[in-house]
């Protein structure tokens, strides 16, 4: 696949942008990743389905099915200073749970935010794309660094979340993910750049796997016309060394066209084609190897059409299903999400 052939799809873009998949997100989800924690000690419960019926070789399906409990309150200090305390248990059915302490240090101005310690959004306004939506299940909560600033029309979020840490003989790398987006914001529009940085390494680990630095960047951005939302993205791959496999470089563009039809139901389709396409943390079916295991297959260019129903109630809704153009295959996902925060107790 050409540059060139990605043009009509960048210029589209260029209307105005935002996250092109992540803005679609459940709203359950969000909430609970924005919430504002109070003085009081507030039960809250995350219940999630996610059922994914991939039959692809860059990514088989799987279910999760549990919630996310917990206590979290907040601590003002002075200064737009204060600490967050809690703890919580993510429970996937099945499966082991997670038990998840919620220390948090915040400082907050006018324009700015920083928050050092427990991490809730781990969207990040990123595309499925660079980010897979199964992690934001899986592991709901992680740790690190993360901030926000507003200069009246530009907007910068930045992250910095230690995945996996590592002691002496540790028979796995460990692995930092870092990052940020910025850019134009608009009433209607906005334009954003995002880089994402990936590193997996350590001196005192066993593991024999490979290690190394690699980025994920691009723009993004997304424009309203009336109930019509236009949302394109374009993102690139770099692993100059080729640690982690012979693919140097590699692009995908997306573009995408949500309506909504009714204040609870909005309709979406989309289109995705890359060329030796990776993300580390992205969704399989759009890159060109599996990113939980590369060597098993490869694909140099990846393209599919995708159709999704999104409905938002007391619950959020998720209904969609990706049609790839070369294997000819169709894989569909369903998503269910509710968030309640209970009264103080």
């Amino acid at each position: 696949m050409h540059p060139r052939h990605c043009l009509f799809f960048f210029a589209l873009s260029l209307l105005g942008w935002n996250a092109v998949a992540q803005v679609g997100a459940p709203e359950a989800l969000d909430r609970f990743a924005s919430r504002v924690l109070d003085s009081a000690w507030r039960p809250e419960v995350l219940g999630y389905i996610r059922n994914t019926e991939f039959f692809h070789p860059a990514e088989e399906g799987r279910t999760r099915f549990g919630a996310l409990v917990g206590l979290r309150r907040g601590y003002e200090l002075k200064n737009g200073r204060s600490v967050e305390l809690g703890l919580m248990a993510n429970q996937s059915f099945g499966a082991a749970p997670q038990l998840l302490p919620w220390v948090a240090l915040r400082a907050q101005g006018a324009r700015y935010q920083i928050q050092f310690g427990s991490i809730a959004d781990r969207g990040h306004g990123l595309p499925r794309q660079l980010l897979n939506p199964d992690l934001r299940y899986a592991v709901p909560v992680v740790y690190g660094l993360s901030g926000t600033g507003d200069f009246k029309r530009f907007r910068a979020h930045y992250w910095a979340e230690w995945l996996t840490a590592i002691d002496y003989g540790s028979p796995f790398k460990e692995q930092i993910h870092g990052g940020a987006t910025a850019g134009w914001v608009g009433e209607h529009a906005r334009l954003e750049g995002v880089l994402q940085y990936h590193h997996v390494g350590g001196q005192i680990d066993s593991s024999p796997a490979a290690d190394g630095n690699r980025l994920n960047y691009g723009l993004m951005g997304q424009a309203s016309l009336g109930a019509v939302e236009l949302r394109a993205a374009h993102v690139r791959y770099a692993d100059p060394l080729e640690r982690f496999g012979p693919e140097a470089q590699g692009f995908g563009t997306s573009a995408e066209v949500a309506v909504t039809a009714s204040p609870k139901l909005r309709v979406e389709a989309s289109y995705w084609q890359a060329e030796n396409f990776r993300a580390p943390l992205g969704q399989g079916i759009f890159q060109s190897r599996n990113p939980e295991d590369p060597s098993t297959w490869y694909r140099e260019q990846p393209q599919l059409l995708g159709l999704g129903l999104a409905w938002e109630g007391l619950a959020s809704l998720r209904i969609r299903a990706w049609y790839d153009l070369v294997d000819r295959s169709i894989q569909p996902s369903v998503t269910w999400v509710r968030y309640v925060v209970l009264d103080p107790l």
